[in-house]
This record gives C-alpha cells, sequence and structure tokens, in this order.
C-alpha cells in the first residue's frame, strides 16, 4: 500500500516544499495516489499538549483500527485537521488520536506474508477541498512527538487530485482508506501484530508538479537488511518541528525499516501470465481460422470467368480442368496489327496447371490476407500456367517472322527517262519479351485474337534520304552530257544517260550508280572508228605440234572514268567532259598460256570410219571445232559444249543413227564415234569420268566396254582435268581413222583391263511391219563386260583413280518386214 504525508507551513511562515509521496507496492498492485473526494467529512479538533516534543523517533505501541490526520497549529503544536475520506459507517476519528508534533505514525499488524484476499488501495494525502484551510505549526511541546499510526488498508487505483487554485499555500492533509467493513474478512490482518510506519512531515520544496503517476516507473522494492541503517533527518526549524528519522530502503519504501522483511510481490507476472494466456487463445482462434478456410477456395474466387469460390481443392481442380481444359488446347489467334496468325499451346509449351492454381488459393497460410479474403469474398485470380521455356523460344522465333511487317525502304529510280520514287513506309514486328509476357499471362483469359505488342521497324532509307536522291534524279535528267574523246565528240541525251542510271543503298544510303560500259557503248554509236579490238594470245598447230600465237593490244575507253565523268557532270552545272583512250591487253596472254605446261602429247585415241561420206563429213566438222579446244586444271570438257549445237546450220548433215535398235536418218548422225574417240582420249589421259553412256549395241569399231554414245539434250560425254596442268586437244581425219590426242605435262601413269564376255546371247531374227520399218542384218550378240582402270601419280605413286565399269549389250537382232 502507499501512504504519503504532504508538511504544512505555518500562517505567516514561508512556504516550504511539499515533501515527496512515499510510495510501496504490494504484490497484487501498483500504488497510484487517489483525489480526494469532494464530500470529505470534517476530522475532530485536535487537543493541544504542552508536552515537548522529542527529537528522538516515536512509536506509537497503541493500536487503532482508524487512521488519524493532523497537522499542526501557529504554536508549533499538532493540530487536528479534517481528513477525508471515503464514505463508512465505521471509519470514525478517534477524539484520543495523537496530535503531538507532526510526525504520522502508523502501526500496521506484523506479518509474515503479504495479504491476498483483500485488494489494496493508496491513500493520498490532499489539501482539504472544502473548507480550503490553511494548517497552522503547533506549539511546542516537551512530550515526545507522538506518531499516528496507519493501518494498511487495502489499495485503490486513483488519478491524482486537482490543485487548489485559490488556496496561497498548498494544503496538507492524510487521506486514509477504511480499512474492510467485516473485520473477520481478513483475519491475518486483526490478529496480526501491529509494527509501526513513521510518516514524517518534513519541509516541502513545493508544490509537487501534477503528473501521471501511472505512467511513471514503479518504485523498486528493496528490504531494510539491504539498504542498512537510515541517515538520520535533518532538523526543520523553520516551522519548529522536529522531523523524526525514517529509516527506508533504497526505493522508499517505509518497510524498508523491518530488517528482514520481504518486499511486496509485484503484480507484473500476473500481467504478463493473463496477457500470454490472453495471446495464446488468440493465437489457437486464428490458428483454427486458417485450418478451417485452409482447403476451401474463397467465396466469389473466379479463374478465368470461371466460379470456383466456395468449392473445396478437388472439387474447383475438377471444375477448371473440364471448363477450361479445352480452351487450354484450342490454337489462340493472336495479332499484331494488321497482321494475324495463330500459336498452337501444346507447340508453345503452355500447359494450364489446374492444380497449382487451386493451391495457391487453399493451401494452409499464416497470411491475413487468406483469413480477410475468407471472410470478405475472394476475387479474380489468374490461372497457373507450365511454360516450356525451349518450346516457347522456338515458338516465339516463328511467330516473329509471321507476325513481322516488312518495312518499305524508300527509292528512285528511272523510268522512260523520268525518275520515280517510292515512298519510304515503316514496318512492325513484335516486341519479343512484351509479347511474351502477354502470351504467357493471358492466353487462357484474354479476349480473342490476343493482340501482341508491337515495335517499329525502321526503313534502311527513310522519308529525307528519298527527297535527296530525287532531287538528284531530276537533276541528271535535266540536260544532255556531252563526251569528248580522241578529236572527237559525243553527246549523250539525257533519257541514255538516265537509262545508264541507277541508285542503289549504301549504307542506309541512295547512291547514284552510272554503267561506264553502257556509257561507252553510247560514245562509240556517236562517233567513227574510235575504238579498235585486241586479239588474244592462243595456241594452234604447226606441224602436228601446238605452239602459242601471241595477242594484240587494242584500244577503248576506260568504262570506270567515264562512268565517274558523265556522273559529276550529270549532277553539277557543267555538262560537258573530257576522257581518253586506253589501251585494252588481250584476255588471254602469252605468258599465261606458257605457265599451263602444254608441252607434250599424254595421249591419243582412233577409231576407224565407215565408208558413209557424209557421217565421215560430220566427223570432219567436229574434229575442227575439237581441236584447239583448252581444258584447264579444274575445268570440265563437254563434248556437246564443243560442238554443239547439232544443227545443219553449224554444218552438220543427214546420216545414219540407230534410234531404239533401228537404223534411221538424223541430223549429226555418226557422231557417236567423236564421243567414243574422246572418251578414250581422256581416259588414257587419267581425266577423270564425269559423264559417259554406251551403246546399247556393241559396234566392232569400238572396244568393249569403253565406248560412248550421245545424243544432244540427252545424253553427254564429260570428264574433268584434275592434273595441274592445262589439257590441249586435237582432233583429225586420216588413215580412213578419227584422232584425238590430249597434249599436257605427262603427270599420270594410267593401266586397264578388260574382262572376258559373259552371258552371250544370239541374234535372232524379228519380223515387223509398218511405214517405219527398215530391214537390216543380224549383227553383235549380246553380252556383258567389265574394264577396269588404275590413275596413279607418277611422281607420288599416290593412286588417285581405281574402278571398274560393267556394262550389258543386247544382240543386233535382224528385222525382216512383213509389208
Amino acid at each position: 500500500m502507499t501512504s504519503s504525508t504532504q508538511g504544512v507551513p505555518g500562517a505567516g511562515d514561508e512556504p516550504t516544499p511539499d515533501t515527496p509521496a512515499v510510495e510501496t507496492k504490494d504484490e497484487s498492485s501498483e500504488a497510484v495516489t487517489e483525489p480526494v473526494p469532494d464530500e470529505a467529512a470534517p476530522a475532530e479538533p485536535a487537543t493541544e499538549s504542552d508536552t515537548p516534543v522529542d527529537e528522538s523517533p516515536t512509536v506509537a505501541t497503541g493500536a487503532s483500527d482508524s487512521p488519524v490526520t493532523g497537522r499542526t497549529g501557529p504554536t508549533g503544536k499538532a493540530e487536528p485537521t479534517q481528513e477525508t475520506v471515503p464514505s463508512s459507517a465505521d471509519d470514525e476519528v478517534p477524539e484520543d488520536g495523537p496530535t503531538d508534533g507532526g510526525t504520522l505514525v502508523a502501526s500496521v499488524p506484523i506479518e509474515t506474508a503479504t495479504p491476498t484476499s483483500a485488494p489494496d488501495r493508496t491513500d493520498e494525502v490532499m489539501a482539504d477541498p472544502v473548507t480550503d484551510d490553511v494548517a497552522h505549526p503547533a506549539e511546542p511541546s516537551q512530550e515526545p512527538a507522538r506518531e499516528q499510526v496507519q493501518e494498511p488498508v487495502p489499495a485503490q487505483t486513483a488519478t491524482p487530485a486537482p490543485a487548489a487554485e485559490s488556496a496561497p499555500t498548498p494544503n496538507t492533509a492524510t487521506e486514509s482508506e477504511p480499512k474492510p467493513e467485516n473485520p473477520a474478512e481478513n483475519p491475518a490482518e486483526d490478529s496480526a501484530p501491529a509494527l509501526p510506519i513513521i510518516l514524517r512531515n518534513e519541509p516541502s520544496p513545493g508544490p509537487e508538479p501534477e503528473t501521471d503517476r501511472a505512467s511513471e516507473p514503479a518504485p523498486e522494492h528493496r528490504t531494510a537488511q539491504e539498504v542498512g541503517p537510515a541517515a538520520p533527518a535533518a532538523d526543520n526549524t523553520s516551522d519548529g518541528v522536529t522531523a523524526s528519522t525514517t529509516p527506508s530502503g533504497s526505493d522508499g519504501s517505509p518497510l524498508g525499516v523491518f530488517a528482514g522483511s520481504e518486499a511486496p510481490p509485484s503484480r507484473w507476472p500476473k500481467v504478463l501470465l493473463w496477457s500470454g494466456l490472453g495471446l495464446l487463445v488468440a493465437a489457437g482462434v486464428y490458428l483454427g481460422a486458417q485450418w478451417y478456410f485452409a482447403d476451401r477456395v474463397p467465396r466469389g474466387t473466379t479463374v478465368a470467368g470461371i466460379d470456383i469460390g466456395g468449392l473445396e481443392s478437388a472439387e474447383a481442380v475438377d471444375r477448371l480442368t473440364s471448363e477450361l481444359g479445352a480452351v487450354a488446347t484450342q490454337p489462340v489467334p493472336v495479332t499484331a496489327g494488321d497482321v494475324s496468325s495463330t500459336v498452337d499451346p501444346a507447340a508453345a509449351g503452355l500447359t494450364f496447371d489446374a492444380a497449382e492454381t487451386v493451391a495457391g488459393l487453399t493451401e494452409f497460410t499464416l497470411s491475413p490476407g487468406r483469413l480477410v479474403a475468407q471472410l470478405a469474398g475472394g476475387e479474380q485470380e489468374a490461372p497457373v500456367t507450365q511454360v516450356d521455356d525451349d518450346a516457347l523460344d522456338t515458338a516465339m522465333e516463328v511467330l516473329a517472322t509471321d507476325l513481322e511487317s516488312p518495312a518499305t525502304s524508300g527509292a528512285v529510280g528511272f523510268v522512260d527517262g523520268a525518275p520515280v520514287r517510292t515512298e519510304a513506309v515503316e514496318g512492325t514486328t513484335i516486341d519479343r519479351d512484351a509479347a511474351e509476357d502477354v502470351l504467357t499471362g493471358t492466353w487462357l483469359t484474354a479476349a480473342r485474337p490476343l493482340e501482341l505488342p508491337t515495335e517499329v521497324l525502321e526503313p534502311d532509307v527513310t522519308t529525307e534520304e528519298t527527297d535527296a536522291a530525287f532531287a538528284l534524279a531530276q537533276t541528271v535528267t535535266s540536260a544532255p552530257v556531252t563526251v569528248r574523246v580522241a578529236d572527237q565528240t559525243a553527246e549523250i541525251p539525257a533519257a541514255d544517260v538516265a537509262a545508264a542510271s541507277t541508285f542503289v543503298v549504301e549504307d542506309g544510303d541512295l547512291v547514284l550508280q552510272v554503267d561506264g560500259t553502257l556509257l561507252t557503248e553510247a560514245v562509240v554509236a556517236r562517233t567513227t572508228n574510235l575504238l579498235s579490238d585486241s586479239a588474244d594470245a592462243r595456241f594452234v598447230f604447226a606441224d602436228g605440234a601446238p605452239r602459242i600465237e601471241p595477242g594484240t593490244p587494242g584500244t577503248t575507253i576506260d568504262p570506270a572514268v567515264l562512268s565517274e565523268a558523265v556522273r559529276g557532270a550529270a549532277t553539277g552545272t557543267e555538262r560537258t567532259v573530257d576522257v581518253e583512250l586506253t589501251q585494252s591487253d588481250p584476255a588471254q596472254s602469252t605468258e599465261a598460256l606458257e605457265a599451263l605446261g602444254v608441252v607434250e602429247k599424254v595421249s591419243e585415241f582412233r577409231t576407224p570410219l565407215t565408208n558413209e561420206p557424209l557421217r565421215t563429213e560430220n566427223l570432219r566438222v567436229a574434229a575442227e571445232k575439237v581441236t584447239g579446244t583448252l581444258v584447264r586444271p579444274g575445268e570440265t570438257f563437254s563434248l556437246s559444249d564443243t560442238i554443239g549445237p547439232i544443227t545443219t546450220a553449224n554444218g552438220y548433215k543427214q546420216a545414219h543413227v540407230v534410234v531404239n535398235g533401228q537404223i534411221q536418218y538424223g541430223t549429226g548422225g555418226g557422231l557417236s564415234q567423236m564421243s567414243t574417240t574422246t572418251y578414250n582420249a581422256g581416259f588414257f589421259a587419267g581425266m577423270v569420268d564425269v559423264e559417259h553412256t554406251p551403246h546399247n549395241y556393241w559396234f566392232k569399231r569400238y572396244p568393249e566396254g569403253r565406248e560412248s554414245t550421245l545424243y544432244e539434250g540427252s545424253i553427254d560425254m564429260r570428264w574433268r582435268n584434275d592434273s595441274p596442268y592445262g589439257v590441249l586437244l586435237q582432233s583429225w581425219i586420216a588413215d580412213n581413222h578419227l584422232y584425238v590426242a590430249a597434249w599436257s605435262t605427262k603427270h599420270y601413269e594410267v593401266t586397264t583391263t578388260t574382262s572376258g564376255r559373259s552371258n552371250i546371247v544370239s541374234p535372232i531374227t524379228e519380223h515387223k511391219s509398218g511405214p517405219d520399218c527398215a530391214p537390216q542384218s543380224s549383227g553383235s550378240p549380246g553380252f556383258s563386260v567389265t574394264v577396269t582402270r588404275q590413275v596413279k601419280v607418277i611422281e607420288t605413286g599416290e593412286v588417285t583413280i581405281d574402278e571398274a565399269n560393267s556394262w550389258r549389250y543386247r544382240p543386233q537382232n535382224a528385222i525382216v518386214c512383213d509389208g
């Protein structure tokens, strides 16, 4: 319990500071001060005493059931003061209460344990709010100061009393709480011997400022044994009252005077205990609510427009799967600007995960938001999509190509000698990252078609660049350009300049280019004998051997020089230019031909002629075309390209040919013999066989399995020169034979074998009829044969070719025409 007193100055004396209240705390509550009720009962007059005051501490042994308050009179003697106490029929102030001196002594029962049956209340000494009386100091007395004995009473929480505004000096009153009406309710208190608690009137430094005592920290409780002996109180001579020294603990508790006594237990453990129990119960309720709602979707929740609110997890998954599963497998139409396409979710790696969607709404969590959603209702939730990143990347690449609207670059050209233009237009393509986010995030929920974000594709040639080029084109066609060369003048019309001019894109710019070759032709056409042609160096045969005939230079106009000159004149103000003739070297020089190493004959082959003159003439024409043909290293020789076209205009005659086993006339008849002879010349020169086709029937003038036919447009004979030297061909007719020779540098060694005939079939006689039937005698039998060849490099011995060619000949039957 808490008890406090305040010293009151006598009349005419200087005010003294209030003595701070002494507070103690029991185990059940923290002592606080309480305002004095306005209806406090007046106190009985106190009896003056002439007994001198003893300066030593005085202990009253008489037990009193009611607390008494006193104050000193003007003579220094103790006078009774009014006491403000709670209204109670049992609480009266005894007339013979202690009135000596200003020291109040309260007696309390000696207890071995703090009573817990009755709650404590706080006593507070207050000035009398009713009479606003000013206390007077008591007259000096010879009797020892008697201390008022105050019994511990139940404490109750109170608020500080308001300060009296009209009092010139603070009044002091001691208020005590009445004890319980029924003493039997607190037997321990009644039966215990009373011990004194000394309450002293000490000078006060002044009115105590009003503070919220409930917010002050609780005083520390310590026993008298912990504190030790108390220091003597200072002698207060200002009012003639001798204050007794009251030993107390370090926390200021009056109970500190009892050595070995224990401090009253604090109420905080109970407060913390009950607070903890409250929090535990609240946590249990919260966890229980979260657990109760854990497997249920908050009401009002929708996914992609499908209401799953209030459903359990399994039910929600089933509903989403049944109603949204079909949508998740259908192609998604998408657009990017004016271009549209579709996306296959499966191919794009997009899969709707109904279970994960519901799990995010029903799984157990401590989040308050989930509980709020369960109580207040859910909202629109996004479906969960599982994404295969690799498949999505591939699909986005295809989609970017399909949805791209290419930009159109500006262009400038000339039509019929006039400049024309094509306007530049920006293009669009999908914004790859943003489009991917839109597709994966809204493919199940967004309206169809799905609009994908795009970004602008700038054209390579912008509108500004097109405008500049078009202005330049107008200048080009504004007037003709005059060219002076070798004392001649050629005026090129603006239309011809425009025909030779084009605008090309270089590094995003339109650049004017002029074709020098076309300009050269325009100049030559407007001059006389301006240029002379050059003659290339070439191989010729003299005395049966090849030699090089040197070329001769000619004169020409350098096309690059003429182009630059005309371009400058066409885009400027001076439209006349001068150019010089230059020497033109032969395309084929003597030095280049000498480097090919055509110095010796490396192979030669011949086949016998027939007695058909027109057929021989065809072979003579072909031999002239073959002679002098140069096959450079790495090049392929083609007989059809060399001797063709096989037409009468090219010198060929009608002669016998074999078509589908029958002999008939055809242009260029007999040229298969040139094919066979040239094939064998390349065969023994070590050339690589590219294409050759033997005849269906074997003719005695050709080697078995090593011959070739020819049919323009369908059957050709070709071989390739893989040697490091050039191969020069020579062909001629002599001694009733067709010859073909290959000139080069000996590089290969060739060996060959021909197998014997096998699967021989003798010819028979066939009877045919019709206007196209041509009788013929029987010829060679049918048989199979195999030819092998090995080609080896002479210097290294490396085998470059090792082949075997097999062929099956048909029997050449006799044909009899039956009309």
